[in-house]
Parts: C-alpha cells; sequence; structure tokens
C-alpha cells in the first residue's frame, strides 16, 4: 500500500539502504537510488536522459534507442531492493519500490508478516507443481523418443532440404539448453548464502576476470546447477515434435555442461539467447555476425551491399519489442554439424524455431535460398528479426541468409 512520508523519513530510509552490506560495494546503483529518492523528495519527474548523463556519466549524444544502460542499471537496481528486503531490510516497515517502466520511486507500507508468509507459501508450492509438470512432461518425451525406432527418418522429412540430410546422416543428437550464469557468495555460511546474477558475466573467463579485479571476491564459486530463463524451454517442444516426427533419438543436455566431447562426437543443436551461449560462443569468432550483450546489438556483413548493417533491440522486452537473433547451420569438428538457434530474449528464439519447424516456413527459407544460390547450401547463417510482447512472439521474418562454406573453420 503507498502511502505518503516526509523528506526526514525518505533520507532516514535512504542512507540505511546504502549502509547495507547489499548495497556497501555497488557505488553506482548508491548514485542511481541516490538520485532517484532525491528526485521524490524535490518532487521531479526523473528522466531517462538525464539519468544516462548526470548519474550514469553517458555523453550529451546519448540516445535510449541504442543505449539500455539506464534500463539495466534499473532492472538490476530493483532486483537489488528485493535482495536487501529479503535479508538486511525483512523487518523494515516501510519499502522503496520502482515500478516498472518507470523511474518514479514510490513507498509502500509492507504487508504483515503473517500475510506475507501466507503469500509466499503458496507461490512456492505453484513452483513446485509447475516444476513437476515440466519435469514430467521433459520426461515423457525423452523416454518416448529418444529410444523410439532405429533412427529412420520418415520420408516427408527424408527429403526436406533444411533437415533431411541432419536426421538421416546416422550421427547422436543433443538437443542444448541455454543456462545462465549464476554464482554463490558466501556459499560456507549457510543462514547467509545468496545466489547471484551479472548481466555481464556470462562464461566461466568472464567469471574469473570478475573475481580478479576486487579481492573481496576471491570466495565467490560458481552455481553447481542450472537456472534457466523464463519462457526458454517453450521452444524444445518444436524441436521434439519435429524429432518424433522423424523417429530420431536425441540426448537433452544444458549449455553450461557441455564438454569438448560432446562436440567431437555428436550433433547438436543448441537453443537460447546469446547471453547463454557458453561454449558455443566461440563458433561466433569467424562468423560474419557479430553480437553484443548490453547494449544489445547484433551486425552482420551484407555481400550484396557490401556493408556492415548493425541492428539494436526495440522497446522495452516486458512490452512490445523487436528483439534480433540467428539461426546458423555451421561445420563441426570430425564432419559433425551444430544447429544454433539464439538471441536476445526469448521472443527470437521461439519465432525462429518455429520458422524452422513449420513446415511453410522451410518452404519459405527454401525459396530464398534457390533464389540467391540456386539450391540450399549444406550450411548457412541467417538473420532474424522477432516481434512480440512480454517475451512472446507475433511475428517472425528473415532479413539476410549467407551461405557457409563446408570448410570453414569456427574454432
Amino acid at each position: 500500500m503507498t502511502f505518503a512520508i516526509d523528506k526526514k523519513e525518505k533520507k532516514a530510509i535512504l542512507e540505511k539502504i546504502l549502509r547495507s552490506e547489499t548495497f556497501a560495494h555497488s557505488h553506482s546503483h548508491q548514485d542511481l537510488l541516490r538520485y532517484l529518492v532525491n528526485a521524490s523528495i524535490d518532487n521531479i519527474t526523473p528522466k531517462e536522459y538525464t539519468i544516462a548523463t548526470e548519474v550514469l556519466h553517458r555523453g550529451p549524444d546519448f540516445d535510449s534507442r541504442h543505449d539500455t544502460i539506464v534500463r539495466v542499471y534499473a532492472y538490476n537496481l530493483r532486483k537489488k531492493l528485493d535482495h536487501y528486503y529479503s535479508h538486511e531490510g525483512k523487518d523494515d516497515r516501510v519499502r522503496i519500490d520502482i515500478p516498472k517502466g518507470h523511474y518514479e520511486i514510490v513507498y509502500l507500507l509492507r504487508d504483515e508478516p503473517e500475510k506475507k508468509e501466507r503469500q509466499v507459501k503458496y507461490l512456492q508450492l505453484a513452483l513446485i507443481v509447475l516444476l513437476c509438470l515440466s519435469n514430467i512432461y521433459l520426461i515423457y518425451h525423452y523416454f518416448s523418443f529418444s529410444n523410439s525406432g532405429d533412427g529412420a527418418v520418415q520420408t516427408d522429412l527424408r527429403d526436406d532440404p533444411i533437415w533431411g540430410s541432419f536426421l538421416s546422416n546416422g550421427v547422436a543428437k543433443q538437443i542444448v539448453l541455454g543456462d545462465h550464469f549464476f554464482f554463490i557468495k558466501d556459499s560456507n555460511i549457510r543462514e547467509k548464502r545468496t545466489i547471484l546474477r551479472k548481466d555481464d558475466i556470462n562464461t566461466l573467463s568472464d567469471f574469473t576476470e570478475y573475481k580478479a579485479r576486487d579481492r573481496e571476491r576471491f570466495d565467490l564459486v560458481k552455481l553447481r546447477y542450472p537456472m534457466f530463463p523464463r519462457n526458454s524451454v517453450w521452444p524444445i517442444s518444436d524441436i521434439i515434435s519435429l524429432f518424433n516426427s522423424a523417429q530420431q533419438s536425441y540426448k537433452l543436455n544444458y549449455a553450461s555442461n557441455v564438454r569438448a566431447t560432446d562436440f567431437k562426437n555428436d550433433d547438436l543443436i543448441f537453443i537460447g539467447s546469446f547471453h547463454t551461449l557458453a561454449s558455443f560462443e566461440q563458433t561466433f569468432h569467424n562468423s560474419r555476425i557479430e553480437y553484443q550483450v548490453y547494449p544489445n546489438k547484433l551486425t552482420y556483413y551484407d555481400e550484396t551491399g557490401d556493408s556492415l548493417v548493425t541492428l539494436g533491440e526495440e522497446g522495452d522486452p516486458v512490452y512490445n519489442h523487436i528483439d534480433y537473433g540467428v539461426a546458423r547451420k555451421i561445420p563441426a569438428p570430425g564432419q559433425k554439424t551444430i544447429f544454433i538457434f539464439a538471441s536476445f530474449h526469448e521472443t527470437g528464439t521461439i519465432g525462429i524455431v518455429k520458422y524452422f519447424t513449420d513446415p511453410a516456413s522451410r518452404q519459405e527459407l527454401s525459396d530464398l535460398c534457390r533464389t540467391k544460390y540456386g539450391r540450399v547450401p549444406q550450411y548457412y547463417e541467417t538473420v532474424f528479426r522477432a516481434s512480440g510482447y512480454n517475451r512472446t512472439v507475433y511475428t517472425t521474418e528473415i532479413l539476410h541468409i549467407s551461405q557457409v562454406n563446408a570448410d570453414a573453420k569456427f574454432w
């Protein structure tokens, strides 16, 4: 429940939060929170441009359409406040909140503990039920399709120019889901143990570099089990349906668990965001497609116009937005094949996988290839635009396709 409090209490609330362990070593988020609270005291509506230039030290040419730094910091600030109120501030009477899509501070009178505990218990129960149903679904498909038939491809997919050769080559398959990189603070102290995530840490090398920058981070350790983004498992059902129709066996895996022997022995299909590529990141080293995370940006070489094309995400992924992503079929060591379906948010990945598993859109892709190359290349890289709302997809369109030489090295 929102309510009015005076300036003195607002300042006291701010100082208590800034002195907390949660905010002690995060000066940028301290500065942002201080600015937003002072704006609420002075009855000023914070503007994205002002925050970028005055708080985050961006230059006067800052353009929010191409630079999402303010939204990223606001998102992380909300997470830090959530952590604070779950630990050090769990008994605070008043809570600071920043509504999604806004930068104005609101002050909430917190619920009674008994009511809050009931809500948490109901949420935990709902999550347990959801996880159980998801696991039952995946286990059912795993045992139904992993051991079905001898891997022979039905006639309708044997001649499919997109999937036919991949499904009939007799090589073992893995469907790999991208998982986010999480790490643990105070892993040896049960009551203080905290699971953390930073948007710019997506690989073990990122994590090692992050720890090396501050001696106080030496005891941080990588989380031993996978964590997946919301909606990220949706595309798996489309790939599983395709494999089922082809009577193709497969193994399920997650990106942070993939080893060098997997690249050597199996054909792999990666499904996830650019943040979760893990070992698959190395396959972009010699690609004509480059991606940048925060601000999210996709660049590719257009041989037709002999130019570089740069695409930046548009809108807020919680609302109407446009996501960009790629589908790549590339050669792997030992005459193996890798499919990569990746985007910045789940929107693009869901749309791209649907495009590659729907017969009508596969035909469209085949026609585009034949128009440009006279055939469907064995290997290729494509760029897609997907529009959607709250990380679900409305439309997906292919923007670019380029042929990849069968002798190309991505390692």
